[in-house]
């Protein structure tokens, strides 16, 4: 993998618009990579949702749709299977925030994991609704201080975060489930070897893929992009372990 080459899947002269030190540019960089070593821009239809994710479009140079908030994996399903009865073997991958796959989205993700649908999910959790303001999401750490948690998230009011790769890897339709984070080379590295797993196992028909990538959010975390990657490091990984939590080549 050559870190630092622009991947041809990228959309030539794009102008960056996440906010400074959010780590989505990077989860699209290694997507877009992992897209041209599989050889799949031609046959790739990308699901993006409502959110920050949905400015994957801006960047990445294959077909696209716009899903309503939450209803990514339905929509991913419905593309998949029309491709599917009129013979075209389209390869079909959602890319979604934590709020959007775990929360607004919860039934929907579930479900096509546990149908087995042969899609990909990419779930950006930056544990909070990034573009609507910081306020409070599924992921939401405890004591975390967001717009709608100004005290910090408790359990009698807001309840436990969601573990989400943890709760996919238990349903029947799943091949592959596994966190990543992209705070180190070290990390970003692991982390493009999960994305290109997720995508290979759907290339193999083998169901439901899914990888939970830790990123920062540093205008609403209000911290530097530096300590926000030690926030996630030092403190979210200790919340959400990085690991595989269901491959069925090795289960």
């Amino acid at each position: 993998m050559q870190v630092f080459s622009v991947p041809k899947s990228i959309k030539q002269n794009s102008n960056f618009t996440f906010c400074s030190g959010c780590d989505h540019g990077v989860a699209i960089k290694l997507v877009a990579q992992t897209i041209d070593e599989l050889n799949l821009q031609d046959e790739t239809i990308a699901i993006a949702s409502s959110g920050c994710s949905v400015l994957l479009y801006d960047f990445l140079d294959v077909d696209c749709l716009e899903a309503p908030h939450g209803r990514a994996c339905a929509v991913a399903t419905g593309v998949k299977r029309a491709h599917k009865a009129m013979g075209n073997n389209k390869f079909v991958f959602t890319y979604q925030g934590d709020g959007d796959f775990a929360s607004i989205g919860l039934a929907e993700s579930m479900h096509s994991a546990l149908r087995g649908e042969n899609i990909t999910a990419i779930c950006i959790n930056n544990t909070n609704y990034g573009m609507t303001g910081g306020q409070l999401g599924p992921t939401t750490a405890l004591g975390q201080i967001t717009t709608t948690s100004p005290k910090g998230r408790n359990i009698e009011y807001h309840g436990f975060p969601i573990k989400t790769a943890e709760q996919i890897a238990l349903c029947d339709g799943v091949s592959y489930s596994a966190r990543v984070a992209l705070y180190d080379i070290k990390n970003i590295i692991n982390a493009k070897n999960s994305i290109k797993k997720a995508f290979e196992y759907q290339k193999k028909g083998l169901g439901f893929s899914f990888v939970e990538i830790l990123s920062s959010c540093p205008t609403n975390w209000k911290l530097s992009p530096k300590k926000s990657h030690e926030k996630i490091k030092n403190e979210l990984t200790n919340i959400y372990p990085l690991g595989v939590f269901k491959d069925i080549n090795n289960d």
